[in-house]
């Protein structure tokens, strides 16, 4: 069993990793896109990749929702067990949508420094 120290810590690399590949996906593959594309799917990848659920009812930790999704969905009694994680899962990638879009407002709008 994990402790609170190590849970936490393999919950931020895994926060951390994600996070450093979102932003290799916008560098590499969503930067060709128009600047509203490029932050609105960066942020749905972010959103889909950064949500946290819980593994069970009775769960106290958290696990990312769309592993939690897939294996309730596969192994632990089908959609009903899956319906929790999916639709955090589902307001991740809305949020991460909307904040994806509002940044990339944010840093069109002043002149570039390159």
């Amino acid at each position: 069993m994990m402790t609170t120290t190590s849970y936490l810590f393999a919950l931020f690399i895994y926060w951390l990793a994600a996070a450093v590949g979102c932003r290799f996906l916008y560098a590499m593959v969503f930067r060709h896109l128009s600047p509203i594309w490029s932050g609105a799917t960066t942020g749905l990848v972010a959103g889909l990749l950064l949500v946290p659920s819980y593994a069970a009812a009775d769960a106290t930790t958290l696990a990312p929702a769309l592993i939690t999704g897939v294996f309730n969905l596969l192994f632990a009694g089908g959609m009903e067990a899956a319906v929790g994680a999916f639709l955090m899962l589902f307001l991740g990638a809305v949020v991460g949508v909307i904040v994806g879009i509002i940044t990339v407002r944010l840093s069109t709008s002043r002149p570039s420094q390159q």
